[in-house]
Formats: structure tokens, sequence, C-alpha cells
């Protein structure tokens, strides 16, 4: 998947262009319809299909006091969204500037960043131009004078209410994960860079990853049982999330951090994601290091149980006990 942050360079591609539209924040089941329909349009018109979306979200420039935090840092969305099959993604840089060009004046500038444009597909809800006047039923006023076509995606339902990025951020922040995975198509996962932190998991025996997250929406404080993405291979996974006052270490205001099963190597600097699957337990002081060692191997035990997952030296233990099962009957 091809990234620029220039609407121009669409202009030099060899065919022409349809274009999924919007924040896409979450990336959730009813921005992958969005998408999705792209994608296909564009396959029927022997077109490419790319996405346009907007870093940071408007609402960061517009009235940063009551921006939403983000499900998705731009990294992780571009991750998402690859997979779904699109050419490439436009990061339209949004300013203030941009924020007061009036709608009919945004799709003037639209076409003719990208004259080979053959249609549009945006959300129902979608709005742009200044003060968000311009909807979908003017943008599909303007777009026949430009020459390109306008698809109108409905909202995807779940518990009869349209899916909806605050929905998802609300269901994660109250623990709901289950409702989440609903809503998003997966589970809900925390992207961001291996830091280094105190080296307490290295000293208990379950050496962690410790994160940066370049999101801003978390679950509750807890331990989860995770899926743990390193390289681009999925392992099982248990992460610990805390709130915490030490902003200099971590200026997000709360530990990310998590045990990779079975994987050894140094992480650090490198970008992870950690999808949260189900919450095995609240935070809690211990006594001693060895209370709290001995916790960490039971959570990692269960996990491993509810993952289906076996440790190493269970399964050379099980492949040993199969050569002696064969050697008895040699």
């Amino acid at each position: 998947m091809r990234i620029t942050r220039q609407l121009e360079d669409l202009a030099i591609e060899p065919r022409p262009i349809v274009l999924a539209v919007g924040s896409f924040d979450g990336v959730h089941r009813g921005h992958q319809r969005v998408i999705e329909r792209a994608v296909a349009e564009a396959a029927a018109a022997n077109a490419e299909s790319w996405v346009l979306t907007f870093d940071p979200h408007p609402l960061k420039v517009l009235m940063p006091r009551a921006a939403p935090p983000l499900i998705t840092a731009n990294a992780h969305k571009l991750q998402l969204i690859e997979p779904l099959g699109v050419s490439g993604c436009v990061l339209m840089p949004f300013t203030r500037e941009v924020a007061r060009i009036e709608p009919a004046a945004f799709i003037e500038r639209l076409q003719a960043a990208v004259p080979e444009l053959r249609g549009m597909v945006v959300g129902s809800n979608w709005t742009f131009g200044h003060r968000a006047r311009g909807n979908v039923e003017l943008l599909s006023d303007l777009a026949p004078r430009h020459g390109f076509g306008v698809t109108r995606v409905e909202p995807v339902l779940w518990k009869g209410e349209p899916i909806s990025s605050t929905r998802v951020r609300q269901a994660v922040s109250a623990g709901r994960l289950a409702e989440a995975e609903e809503m998003l198509g997966r589970p809900f996962s925390v992207f961001g860079t291996v830091v280094r932190g105190r080296n307490i998991g290295r000293q208990l025996g379950f050496p962690t990853a410790n994160l940066d997250p370049h999101n801003e929406v978390r679950p509750p404080s807890g331990v989860y049982a995770a899926r743990v993405t390193v390289r681009g291979r999925a392992h099982g996974g248990a992460a610990f999330v805390a709130e915490t006052a030490d902003a200099q270490s971590t200026p997000s205001g709360f530990v990310i951090e998590a045990y990779i099963l079975d994987f050894e190597g140094s992480l650090y600097g490198e970008d992870i994601e950690i999808g949260f699957l189900r919450r095995l337990r609240e935070v809690r002081r211990f006594a001693s290091m060895p209370a709290l060692r001995e916790q960490i191997g039971r959570d990692v035990e269960a996990i491993r149980e509810q993952l289906g997952l076996r440790a190493p030296e269970r399964l050379a233990a099980e492949a040993e006990e199969w050569d002696e099962s064969l050697d008895s009957r040699r």
C-alpha cells in the first residue's frame, strides 16, 4: 500500500481513482464497509482504490480540549487499512486553513488535484468544508459537475444502533472488550513502540515489553490475556495495564506492558501491537517479590489454558512420552 501526504501525487497514477473518505478512527466495521465498497467499485471500473483521511484528526485542530481520545494513531490505522486491499492512502494534513475552505471549494480542489477521480465513497453522516456545512447530499449535487460519482454507505448496526468510534471508545474504557470486539470486527488493540522499563519483570523471570502507546484509548487497569503481534507474527501474552504518576517515564499516564509467551530477543525501539482478549484480574499490591512472581506464574498458566497454548517444556515432555510409548511397542 502506497502512502502519501499530497493529494496531487494521485495525479500521476496510471488509472482512474476511487476514494474512500473519512477519519476512520478505529477502522471499525462501519469504516471497513466504506473502504471495502471503494475497493469493489474500483475493481469493477478497472480503477485504483485509495483512502483519503486526515492528519491530525480534525477535532484535534478545531477543538483540541474536546477532541476524543484516539482509538488508532496513524501508524496503527494504516496497518489496519492495508489488508482491506486499497492501492494507497493519502494522509492529508489538516490545518485551520484547510478547515476554512468552503464545501464547494474543497471539492474543486479535490478534483483539480485528482483529475482522474471517478468516484467517492463516504459514510452517510460524512461532513466536509467550513463549519462542516458540506454533507452527502451536497456532495452528490456537486460531484456530477466535476465528473465523478458518489456512493453513500449506510452505517453498520450493532444491537440496533450504528457502530461508531464513540461507541467503541466507551466500550473499551468501560472494560467491555467483547462489545468492542463485536464493533471492531477484531479484538481491541494498542499499538506502540517498545521502550526501556524498570526491568522488574526480568528480575522476576518474566521479561516484559514496555509500550509507549501511539493511541489514547485504553482498557481499565488490570491483567489481561492478550495477543501480541511482533514482526508480523502473533504470540500469546499476558498484558498489564495500570495508572502511573511517573509522567517522566510514561507521558501517557499509564503503563502498558506485555509478557510474550515463548518469545526471546530484544524488542527495544520496535513497534508491536497488543490485542486485549479478556481481563484476568485486577491490579493489586503484593507483600513480597516471591508472592508477585508466584501470581504472575499463575496468570501465565491461566492464559496458556485460555488460549490453548502449552509451555515448551510441556511439549518436550509430551514428545518424550510419545517416544517412550513408541519404543515400548517396537
